[in-house]
């Protein structure tokens, strides 16, 4: 059982809201806790988000087409689990490349530096990011890539700027259209390193909207 009433707020945000549990607050949002199914260090069985930002998810939901959801792969995220997914996707990078600027270049497209500063905490510290992708009664849509996939086609516009499209790949862009045009319609900020990832009130949603964040680091 998590206590979510009991927090603790770094930097005393402007909204001091609680973290909400998006397990039952709509039919058309479903919950699939990536990194607690992973079994990744701090993670926690299932996926939580500041208050509003649990509001806005569920109006995103509401105005989606009858026969598509949300599936809610991660919210608020523990120092601990930001921590090993750092490191995991670094030793993946280091495979990859040969120098340690093309490492930490291609890692900071895609995994935030863990943090509990109070002025600069991790996205997902905050609970006000969200991965998530779109389903319907068949299963996930095709977005491209699976989630965390870190290639060049998971970037957000990779498939706008493509030219002479499959198919498929008409689909897939008119897939992640759904998705973005949702969320923004709600004040969401569209990551564009990473299709599935959306902001709302940290500080990377106000540096976008040229605004103060509202929330800071919380702790579950």
């Amino acid at each position: 059982m998590y206590l979510v009433s009991s927090i603790n707020d770094y930097n005393n945000p402007l909204k001091n809201e609680p973290l909400i549990s998006l397990s039952n607050v709509s039919e058309k949002i479903k919950v699939f806790p990536y990194y607690y199914l992973q079994k990744l260090p701090g993670s926690v069985n299932g996926c939580f988000v500041r208050e509003g930002v649990a509001q806005k998810l569920v109006s995103v939901a509401a105005n989606l087409p009858r026969s598509i959801h949300l599936v809610i792969l991660d919210g608020w995220r523990s120092y601990e689990t930001q921590l090993a997914l750092y490191h995991s996707t670094k030793n993946y990078f280091e495979s990859q490349y040969d120098t340690e600027e093309q490492v930490l270049s291609r890692l900071s497209l895609f995994v935030s530096y863990p943090s509990k500063d109070p002025v600069k905490p991790a996205p997902h510290y905050t609970g006000g990011a969200v991965d998530l992708t779109l389903a319907d009664n068949n299963g996930w849509l095709n977005m491209g890539t699976v989630f965390d996939e870190f290639i060049d086609e998971a970037f957000s516009d990779f498939f706008e700027k493509k030219k002479e499209l499959t198919k498929e790949e008409i689909m897939i862009r008119d897939n992640r259209r759904m998705l973005r045009n949702a969320m923004e319609q709600e004040g969401f900020h569209a990551n564009m390193d990473e299709w599935w990832h959306y902001d709302y009130g940290n500080l990377q949603w106000a540096e976008q909207k040229g605004m103060k964040p509202i929330y800071g680091g919380i702790q579950l």
